[in-house]
């Protein structure tokens, strides 16, 4: 069986969006040859639908090679308009008979979304986990060593919060039956994710039943593939999060509303559904509200529409619901809990504005110029503080919405928070188009207005937010895998027309559907990393701890989850060795740069229970170990060459364990005190700097690149030297350039910003990489300890370069990444630079 390697192997020779675009030119070519020998007579039924794909493809073919691409487009966008005038929609939803195709598409979504979501479930991201996975276990934590029963954790579970992704454990999706897992089967990684795959794999199903029932059998299996293929599913399946299940509930209410909706049926039983789906979607992540807001907005709309066949029982459905709504919201308020339903911890830009002092800090650039007076905004301050945030969240909701073609780097969307997801595999972008025009002709069809208007109208709120991510745009999958669906449904038509046979329509399915699988697997998974230093040490040193145990962690929050499971585990099999870790008050207690006030002491002593306490790392806690030996307490450095833990007990007679028994590293590790590098020297000749020239494309996971300034727009410092020119990123960030003509290499002088050089978690990688996406030149890690490097890469037979930054791993603190003196070196004379 092929390993995720090999395949990903072959994606360097063989881009996954050209693997696609040739099994669409090949459908297209197929379609065509059918409909000559044939259909030759119904040529305009089905020709211009395969001249638009076959448009398409090419452009997708061709990446982000622009010559010749805008032409092409147009050509599609022509062909796309023969056919939509040729074609006559019809006014209600379509209807097909092809029930064997439908449930075809489930069962494969089903097996392929299945083996893709329990893949390697239990360690598939090494020895740690994402962020938001350990801060919901140390929630779930918490509520285990409080002993909370799995009912009332449920239970608890109704109530409103703040419905951010970081605390997925008070989702009732997600949250309830995770605790409940937990609390049966144990504390695993593989617990942690099972109820998000579920709620996945139910999610399938329920659209697949929505489509059907509303739009036919094909789009209905269309639909449940597209989204059993979608990355953003698939990767929000995989891990511990509420987005999952916030998918589901969200799906449910749903085909709640369109169930109640259907005219000529409007038996109560479905209203009472309709308010309590509605309902059980709020306690999720608070996008899911926003989509509950737009049903409840859409219910009474569609009845106006509706108003000749308004009955008694269809008025009595929509009293119910309100009434339901206004229930549930007085009930909400007995708890105190109604602040909370749109609260989503404030990041919305009309809070920020009340606090304006740390709004920059959240939008990451100057949002409030320095002339305005923070304290007192007027209307018109206002305004223009609404324009310059929108700069920054539109072209964020453009990148996750338009096709991209080019994946983030390898093993980023798992190291990066937010994750760098596109919203659908890119190439299936022909489909969406294809299907949102197929919705723009049925919009007096409520099924497809709703789906419009979801768009629409969600996107206001997420523009106002500090930030556009796939965290918080994440529900557009529904929407975007339905009209995906529909431009199937569109080409399935044309192939019915051309007389392609079913057996080959089946193939050209199973082939794109492979293609898909074949980018998933790119953008996705990749070899498992060895296992961190953080959690070995940690892991191997509290199983050596007889009793209970304590751990002071600061920073390494995916590794010391990982521990914080394994420290439940224990708890759960022998009450007697229970293990917790610290929260962040007690952290900044214990990590005084100077000697711990006698208070401090017996505070921690107190704490500690006479448990074994774990401090780590070491070096950021050797101040309080020399207070705690002096205070009679027994201090130890362990863990590894790589990573050191301070250990302190009460002693042999507390412990059982003699000294001998939990000896000393032999040597502590001391680093060198840092100095100044020598300069780099490049070497001369005629160059163009690469700011010269407009980037063909730019991605960033946290902050986009910047020209001739860092990312933060300070000086690019390197080494104590500035650099008038070159490139200041934010890991993660890509930005593609043309080569120039004459062009013989590219060169650059790489590092750390000086003002990150006294950060422990800064550390980057510096790639080059050619137009198929080949390495040029790996910079290996660098990191406070490395001083700056040159960079003198050959230019060869390749029209583009692509500057990409990692986080090397270990998250994006600090990860200020600089290009100086970047610039292509020159044979004869320069391309032309932009004005």
């Amino acid at each position: 069986m092929l390993s995720i390697a090999e395949i990903q192997q072959w994606n360097v020779s063989v881009p996954d969006y050209e693997a696609t675009a040739w099994v669409l030119i090949g459908a297209a070519a197929v379609t065509a040859v059918c409909g000559l020998l044939r259909r030759r007579g119904a040529w305009a039924q089905w020709l211009p639908g395969v001249m638009f794909v076959t448009f398409a493809a090419v452009a997708v073919w061709l990446g982000a090679v622009i010559i010749w691409k805008v032409a092409i487009l147009i050509c599609a966008a022509c062909a796309l308009g023969v056919h939509l005038w040729r074609a006559t929609p019809e006014d209600t939803a379509v209807v097909d008979a092809g029930t064997r195709k439908g449930l075809i598409g489930l069962l494969s979504a089903l097996g392929v979304g299945g083996l893709l979501l329990f893949h390697d479930l239990g360690d598939y991201s090494g020895n740690s986990l994402l962020g938001w996975e350990a801060t919901v276990i140390r929630y779930f934590g918490d509520e285990f060593l409080r002993g909370e029963r799995v009912l009332h954790f449920a239970l608890q579970r109704l109530l409103w919060d703040d419905g951010i992704l970081s605390a997925g454990n008070t989702s009732l999706f997600y949250g309830a039956p995770t605790y409940a897992l937990f609390c049966i089967a144990g504390f695993s990684p593989w617990t942690l994710r099972f109820a998000a795959v579920v709620a996945t794999l139910l999610s399938i199903i329920v659209v697949y039943v929505s489509a059907r029932r509303f739009f036919g059998a094909v789009v209905g299996g269309a639909a449940a593939v597209l989204l059993a293929l979608n990355p953003a599913v698939l990767f929000y399946g995989r891990y511990g999060s509420s987005p999952a299940g916030t998918m589901l509930a969200v799906l449910l209410a749903v085909w709640a509303t369109w169930l109640f909706l259907e005219r000529n049926r409007s038996a109560c039983w479905r209203a009472a559904l309709c308010a309590v789906l509605l309902y059980v979607a709020t306690p999720q992540y608070s996008t899911g509200r926003i989509v509950v807001l737009i049903l409840l907005a859409f219910i009474p709309i569609a009845f106006v529409y509706q108003w000749r066949q308004l009955g008694w029982q269809r008025l009595l459905g929509l009293v119910l619901i309100a009434g339901a709504a206004a229930a549930v919201w007085h009930i909400e308020g007995s708890f105190h809990r109604q602040v909370y339903f749109l609260h989503a911890r404030g990041e919305q830009f009309f809070e920020l504005i009340k606090g304006p002092d740390y709004i920059n800090a959240l939008y990451g650039q100057q949002v409030v110029p320095p002339h305005l007076r923070t304290g007192a905004f007027t209307l018109a301050d206002k305004l223009q503080l609404l324009g310059r945030a929108l700069l920054i969240t539109v072209p964020q909701y453009l990148t996750l919405v338009l096709p991209a073609l080019t994946p983030p780097g390898r093993g980023a969307v798992i190291s990066i928070d937010p994750p760098p997801l596109p919203l659908y595999y890119g190439p299936i972008g022909l489909f969406v188009v294809w299907g949102l025009l197929h919705s723009l002709r049925r919009w007096r069809s409520w099924p497809h207005a709703f789906l419009l208007v979801w768009v629409v109208v969600g996107t206001v709120p997420l523009l106002l937010t500090n930030r556009v991510d796939s965290h918080r745009a994440m529900l557009f999958v529904i929407p975007f895998s339905f009209w995906a669906a529909f431009g199937v449904w569109e080409a399935t038509r044309i192939m019915t027309v051309a007389r392609v046979p079913l057996c080959l329509q089946y193939v050209l399915a199973l082939a794109l559907m492979l293609a898909g699988v074949y980018g998933l697997v790119n953008l996705l998974y990749y070899p498992r990393p060895p296992q961190s230093p953080v959690s070995l040490a940690l892991a191997t040193e509290l199983a050596s701890v007889p009793g209970r145990a304590a751990v002071v962690a600061d920073g390494w929050q995916r590794e010391v989850g990982w521990a914080d499971l394994q420290m439940l585990e224990r708890t759960r099999r022998d009450p007697t060795r229970t293990s917790w870790l610290f929260d962040e008050g007690m952290v900044h207690q214990v990590q005084s740069r100077g000697s711990l006030a006698e208070v401090s002491i017996r505070q921690l002593r107190r704490a500690m229970a006479g448990a074994t306490l774990l401090l780590l790392p070491a070096d950021n806690f050797r101040p309080a170990a020399v207070a705690l030996a002096a205070a009679g307490l027994r201090v130890t450095e362990r863990g590894l060459p790589e990573f050191h833990v301070l250990r302190v007990d009460e002693g042999q007679q507390a412990t059982g364990l003699a000294s001998e028994q939990v000896a000393a590293l032999p040597t502590p590790v001391i680093r060198p005190t840092p100095t100044l590098p020598p300069p780099v020297v490049l070497r001369s000749g005629p160059k163009r700097w690469v700011t010269e020239y407009q980037p063909l494309q730019v991605a960033y996971g946290f902050a986009p690149p910047r020209e001739d300034r860092t990312w933060n727009n300070s000086p690019l410092r390197m080494g104590g030297i500035e650099y008038a020119h070159g490139i200041g990123m934010h890991a993660w960030s890509r930005a593609t350039y043309a080569v120039p003509e004459d062009a013989k290499a590219f060169q650059a002088i790489v590092g750390l910003s000086d003002g990150v050089r006294e950060c422990e978690q800064a550390a980057v990688t510096f790639e080059v990489r050619d137009d198929k996406d080949q390495l040029l030149y790996d910079s290996g890690l660098v990191d406070n300890s490395v001083p700056p490097q040159a960079v003198d890469v050959p230019l060869r037979h390749t029209k583009t370069i692509t500057l990409v930054v990692t986080d090397a791993g270990n998250g994006i603190d600090c990860d200020h990444a600089d290009w100086a003196q970047a610039a292509f070196m020159l044979g004869n004379e320069a391309a032309t630079p932009r004005s």
